[in-house]
């Protein structure tokens, strides 16, 4: 019993001659390593029309050793095994010789049967060959012709509609108004109860796990059984292997967890104190937190979090209004009141641009 190269286990291979029909009188079903000749004419077997007979023809080659690939001389066309070096029937070197065509592998179920892949007409099949070549030369160029003009095509269109999009104007505005908002973030011990796998203990203090059931938490694969096909390859000398190759089966199991409720104390989000004004005479300030006994571990104490600031400049022309918002109080103050400014806007949509502004 050994491994398949695709990670199955292979276990009862054997090797069964090939069939061949010969081309020149029609002798069919000839063997295709005992019989590189046909009996009837004399003709040489033609590695091309080899093919894989049903379970009724199947000829059991004993003690078979494969060395590789049937190898085609160059000069005669004398199929030579692949250990060969010169040709049997002309001396020729065999470095330049062709390898043998292989058949694609079958494969079929346990339970079912193989049938035979021939006879094969070989002068039909060179031919077909020959014209799908020939349309694959044409057609295929004009097929990447296509391809290439399509793919320009649709280059075009991405950079029109980049330009498109980005296409922008200058413009002159006008201050027309300020605003400011300011926003004081707080929050508040509390007890807290959530629920969580019993290993992600959430954060806080003083936490403690209550209560716990069973619940699935996800699935495992188990191993159940395995699944054999039998596969039968060619080996490209007249012969070909067959063996069975199983492969592990699985199915889905549930993997159930301790679900937890736990308790504890933490801060959280609990309110905002915000001022705004509406003015660039007006001076910003920030409210009055008035923070239940601050910054204690207790519950319904408070503490500040953190502080937010936005600066509103309005700025005016023909028919519209932007806005634009700054972190920054002291480049608001830049913008005087009815002071002008030039900006790029969008041609699409005529949004502005705030990081272009420039005093006229």
């Amino acid at each position: 019993m050994m491994n398949d190269p695709s990670g199955g286990r292979v276990r009862g291979s054997k090797t069964y001659e090939m069939l061949w029909d010969c081309q020149f009188c029609g002798t069919k079903g000839l063997l295709g390593k005992s019989q590189r000749f046909c009996p009837n004419c004399g003709a040489p077997q033609n590695p091309d029309s080899r093919y894989y007979p049903d379970e009724s023809q199947m000829v059991e080659v004993i003690g078979h050793e494969y060395v590789g690939a049937d190898v085609i001389c160059p000069a005669c066309n004398q199929l030579n095994g692949a250990k060969a070096d010169f040709c049997q029937q002309c001396g020729s070197p065999l470095k330049e010789g062709k390898v043998a065509n292989v058949l694609a592998a079958q494969q079929r179920a346990a339970d079912g049967q193989f049938a035979s892949s021939g006879p094969r007409d070989v002068v039909k099949e060179q031919f077909d060959a020959m014209m799908a070549q020939a349309q694959g030369s044409s057609g295929g160029g004009g097929s990447r012709r296509g391809l290439m003009i399509g793919l320009g095509i649709v280059a075009l269109i991405v950079v029109g509609l980049v330009v498109f999009f980005g296409w922008r104007r200058e413009t002159t505005l006008i201050v027309a108004g300020h605003s400011w908002e300011r926003v004081i973030l707080i929050d508040e011990y509390r007890n807290f109860t959530e629920s969580n796998w019993h290993d992600l203990r959430p954060a806080g203090d003083n936490v403690v796990m209550g209560m716990c059931v069973q619940r699935q938490r996800s699935t495992r694969q188990v191993p159940d059984g395995e699944t054999c096909t039998t596969v039968r390859m060619d080996q490209g000398d007249g012969t070909f292997r067959q063996q069975e190759v199983c492969s592990p089966k699985y199915r889905s199991e549930p993997v159930y967890d301790n679900w937890c409720t736990f308790s504890g104390q933490r801060y959280e989000a609990a309110r905002r104190v915000p001022t705004s004004g509406a003015s660039l005479n007006q001076t910003p300030v920030w409210g009055e937190p008035n923070l239940r006994c601050a910054n204690q571990r207790s519950v319904g104490c408070e503490r500040e979090r953190g502080r937010e600031e936005r600066y509103i400049v309005r700025l005016s022309e023909p028919n519209r209004v932007h806005e634009c918002v700054f972190n920054d109080q002291a480049k608001w103050q830049s913008f005087g009141i009815e002071t002008a400014w030039k900006g790029q806007t969008r041609v699409i949509d005529g949004a502005l641009d705030c990081g272009t502004l420039t005093k006229s």
